[in-house]
């Protein structure tokens, strides 16, 4: 099961995001592209420039639009923005040196509390309902020894005090 897991987190990671596959050829396409990628700084949301409808966003979208039009490529404008922004600009972080953790700890984080809940679960499911102790006296079917009748006196007389 361990191994299965694994390779289907290995194959998640191989794979492209979504918009990666759409191909930014065209000033349209790139526009989306790029505009996907990067967060609006204007502090009414936390939106892509291509979600947000703030008068910044529209700015921005723009500038990418007259950008790719005088020749840019979609990775130039974006790279461009990080280099002048940082990457905190970015709607996600990039999947290359410390950012990784990011992508990877969260499933890793599901994968080992699953791994840990199915070995608690195994471990459970193996005691045997003889040996579990508050079962023990009602499945032998003898009965406990009466209790010390001094304890009996005790709760008799306790009783009658709670009742007065």
């Amino acid at each position: 099961m361990p191994k299965i897991a694994a390779l289907i987190l290995a194959i998640g990671l191989c794979l492209p995001a979504g918009s990666a596959l759409a191909d930014p050829s065209s000033t349209a396409s790139g526009v989306d592209y790029v505009t996907e990628k990067i967060i609006c700084d204007c502090g009414c949301s936390n939106l892509t420039i291509k979600n947000c409808t703030c008068g910044k966003a529209d700015q921005v979208r723009a500038e990418v639009a007259a950008r790719l039009d005088r020749g840019e490529t979609p990775q130039q404008v974006l790279k461009s923005y990080v280099d002048e922004y940082g990457e905190q600009i970015l709607a996600a972080p990039t999947r290359e040196g410390f950012n990784l953790v990011g992508w990877l700890l969260p499933f890793g984080a599901v994968f080992l509390a699953g791994t840990g809940l199915i070995i608690a679960l195994r471990r459970w499911a193996r005691v045997p309902w003889s040996e579990a102790p508050l079962l023990a006296p009602l499945e032998s079917g003898t009965a406990s020894s009466p209790p010390d009748p001094s304890f009996l006196k005790r709760v008799q007389e306790e009783l009658d005090e709670a009742e007065r």
